[in-house]
């Protein structure tokens, strides 16, 4: 096959490319200093640690390496400092090439209650745009629902994402769909990355250590969707010693136990969760019974130092989703079940040829599937109907990446690589109308595709105050016998000015080979992932953004961007058809019940940020339209997107009272989704078929039908809602705890969640039946208290 052939040759000629440039490069006037960052007391490597000379910065990667090019024959300062740790400063005259190893001690808690220290690239100096990093500590000390700490919805609070429903994890970034985020854990592909129906991630921040969003300006290494890349690195174990930490809340318990495999050379992670909520549903739901559902998931992750050159990492995950329910109504008995899986696993390989070329090298696994299987029966007087759904998605991945890095100098740092991943899709659907009439599960596809890519890109400094990163990507994909290939160029400059500004700009094209089909409304999760084919080509998006950057002396970020977007080839199910229609409607292609479209968004962010001090948090703005045309969709008309929202603002405080408390708040507010909802209903008169939905009042007995106007035209009121928590903490003889009280909606803010339409009886003459439709609102989250404890050992 082509593209694996390609593949493979690239990869051997690059890697000998490499391999004799890097022996030949010589006669520099700077050299590079590198090495590994970690922890004074546990020899686990520290990821995100800013490294500093003058005015280059850089950062270390999730293995604890770093690399920068310093002037030769100079004695400079090197400044070395991460959040929660005191920072170092070393003094180096360097006449070759140098390793220097470095450990960092955390604060005590003297330092703590005078200073919260921390860490990032400032924007001012950094070639990237469009692109925040929120520290673990902080997402850890952000109240949320429940008090379920949540890497996602932290996301949620930052400008250009928008949150699907209230309470849910999704994702819209720049107006793109969840579908279109590319979520990486330790650079496995994540497709489905809720809990319990959305409202919960399935990230659990005790085995995260790092956290990074990518708007726009993606550099070429990463591809394969169209509006953001989200970076999760999970810790490595402590090399030195045992210990772990955990938490029991209202919803569910954690437990994380980590040390050393051999002493300083090895170590392990394991992470685990499990929710109560199959003991908890029964007494919080109105009209059901017999309900049960839980949550689970686990985290391994192993490292082992091979020799100072060679590092291999083992990361796996598995989790899983299990709902069922019962219900039993006058003329209904309805019961489902759903569940849904993931599993993870990712075998790493770093290798450093020298200090200025490194290499990682990966064989990646992902797979997702869920199953939904819903049995409804319908009894009026002797006559019965029974309705049968049920509706699978199936994905698995198996990829082979690699990645270089090689520095050249002072003014160019190459990275470039490749990677190959073999999909195979396989969603299907069943339904059947009766007992009698029962129809056999209808396979959509069962298919293996092939995707590849390969990238090279630069960042070029010509002088201290211009920074280049420039690179192209180049993509294909194999399905059936058709191939795509795709070029996708990058680039981002940015311009430091003085008094620390800086403008930037960006530009980035991107393409997609998967797509999600999700049906509209709420309910059970009937989505469906499938390929792109010969009918259904990929999508593609292009942006644009230009922005201002500025650091403040007192650790306050300031950043504004403007950004346009394009996205062709969405799709979409066209009017009234779902996952099942092709199936009900007696045959045909499920390709005939979809659409493909386009979109664009455009808008403003405001960010303004602070990392350090006893007060840290954001403060975020965006203003946005986001748009979308089919041909299928709306009789041809442009409509806005159903999480268009013209107005988004998150306000997050985090305050350090003293070593022991520690008070947070959140707040936000912002312009409702765009719906779809009827302008009027008319009924047809029942017949013996349509009898056997219907019921002994007089306004049920016939089929009801409803009248739209244009696709999402309906606005509700602003939704926002205030959250407030206070931690205490103590440290034991033993172990440390924590208790944490918080309240999500203080004020009780009535959101809606869902609308629908109720039919109510206004009748005034008992003999003349008259009944009205009025529109309602279900609100799923008032005011909640809740209180966990977590502990470290």
């Amino acid at each position: 096959m082509r593209i694996k052939e390609l593949y493979l040759g690239l990869w051997i000629g690059v890697t000998l490319g490499f391999s004799k440039a890097n022996l030949a490069f010589a006669q520099q006037r700077s050299y590079t200093l590198s090495g590994f960052v970690t922890d004074g007391a546990s020899a686990r490597p520290l990821s995100g640690v800013q490294v500093s000379v003058r005015n280059q910065h850089t950062r270390t990667r999730s293995d604890g390496y770093y690399q920068l090019e310093v002037p030769a024959d100079t004695a400079l300062p090197i400044a070395y400092s991460l959040s929660g740790y005191q920072n170092r400063e070393i003094i180096l005259r360097l006449m070759a090439d140098r390793q220097q190893p470095i450990t960092l001690n955390v604060q005590t808690k003297e330092l703590k209650e005078v200073v919260v220290k921390s860490a990032s690239v400032r924007a001012s100096e950094s070639v990237q745009m469009s692109g925040i990093s929120v520290p673990i500590e902080q997402v850890k000390e952000i109240p949320t629902l429940l008090g379920e700490k949540d890497v996602i919805k932290a996301l949620q609070l930052l400008p250009g994402v928008q949150k699907g429903s209230e309470g849910s994890t999704g994702l819209y970034v720049r107006g793109g769909g969840p579908d279109q985020n590319l979520v990486l854990l330790d650079d496995i592909p994540v497709y489905h990355t809720s809990h319990l129906f959305g409202f919960f991630s399935l990230f659990n921040g005790d085995a995260i250590e790092s956290v990074d969003l990518t708007k726009g300006g993606f550099p070429a290494r990463f591809g394969g969707r169209l509006s953001s890349v989200i970076e999760l690195k999970t810790r490595d174990g402590d090399r030195e010693k045992l210990h772990g930490e955990g938490g029991i809340g209202l919803i569910s318990s954690r437990m994380t136990l980590e040390g050393p495999i051999a002493k300083g050379k090895s170590s392990f992670l394991i992470s685990a969760r499990r929710t109560y909520a199959d003991l908890l549903l029964n007494l919080i739901q109105t009209g059901a019974s017999d309900q049960n559902g839980y949550f689970y998931d686990l985290y391994l992750k192993t490292t082992f130092d091979i020799s100072p050159s060679n590092t291999i990492s083992l990361t796996a995950y598995t989790g899983e989703d299990r709902f069922i329910y019962n219900t039993k109504g006058t003329i209904t008995r309805e019961n489902g079940k759903a569940n849904w899986r993931n599993a993870a696993a990712a075998l790493r390989w770093n290798h450093r040829f020298s200090n200025r070329l490194q290499a990682t090298t990966a064989l990646l696994y992902t797979h997702y599937n869920s199953t939904v299987n819903l049995v409804r029966n319908v009894v009026r007087d002797t006559e019965r109907a029974s309705y049968r759904l049920q509706n699978k998605s199936y994905i698995e991945d198996f990829s082979l990446k690699t990645d270089f890095n090689w520095a050249l100098g002072e003014k160019h740092t190459i990275r470039t690589g490749l990677i190959l991943t073999a999909h195979h899709f396989r969603p299907s659907t069943y339904t059947s109308v009766d007992e009698a009439v029962q129809g056999p599960e209808s396979v959509l596809m069962n298919r293996d595709t092939w995707e590849a890519a390969a990238y090279v890109e630069d960042t070029y400094v010509p002088f201290p105050q211009l920074k280049i990163n420039a690179g192209i990507r180049y993509s294909g994909f194999r399905t059936g016998t058709k191939d795509y290939l795709q070029p996708e160029p990058r680039l981002a400059i940015a311009y430091s000015l003085p008094r620390n500004w800086a403008v930037k700009a960006s530009a980035a094209s991107m393409s997609q080979y998967v797509h999600l089909l999700a049906n509209s409304g709420f309910g059970l999760p009937t989505d469906l992932w499938i390929p792109s084919t010969q009918r259904t080509k990929p999508q593609l998006s292009k942006q644009a953004a230009f922005g201002v950057a500025k650091d403040f002396r007192s650790g306050v970020t300031f950043t504004a961007e403007g950004f346009y977007k394009t996205m062709d080839r969405m799709v979409s199910y066209k009017e009234g058809a779902t996952s099942l229609a092709y199936t009900i409607s007696g045959g045909g292609s499920w390709e005939d019940q979809i659409t493909q479209g386009r979109g664009w968004s455009y808008g403003a962010e405001f960010l303004l940020q602070k990392k350090t001090g006893r007060f840290t948090g954001w403060a975020g703005y965006t203003l946005s339209w986001t748009k979308q045309q089919f041909d299928k969709l709306n009789f041809g008309r442009w409509f806005y997107a159903r999480y268009d929202r013209r107005h988004d603002l998150s306000l997050v405080g985090i305050y350090h009272l003293n070593a022991n408390i520690t008070l947070s708040s959140t707040w936000v507010y912002g312009t409702s989704p765009a719906l779809t909802m009827p302008q009027g209903q008319y009924w047809i008169s029942s017949n013996s078929g349509l009898d056997l939905l219907g019921s002994d009042k007089a306004y049920y007995t016939g089929r009801v039908f409803e009248e739209y106007g244009r696709r999402n035209g309906f606005r509700a009121a602003p939704y926002q809602h205030l959250d407030v928590a206070v931690q205490f903490h103590k440290k034991k003889r033993r172990f440390e705890r924590t208790w944490e009280i918080s309240v999500y909606n203080l004020y009780n803010q009535q959101n809606p969640f869902i609308y629908y339409f109720d039919t109510v009886d206004v009748s005034t003459d008992p003999k003349v039946k008259k009944y009205e439709n009025r529109l309602k609102q279900v609100t799923l989250f008032p005011i909640m208290p809740s209180v966990s404890y977590g502990f470290k050992f």
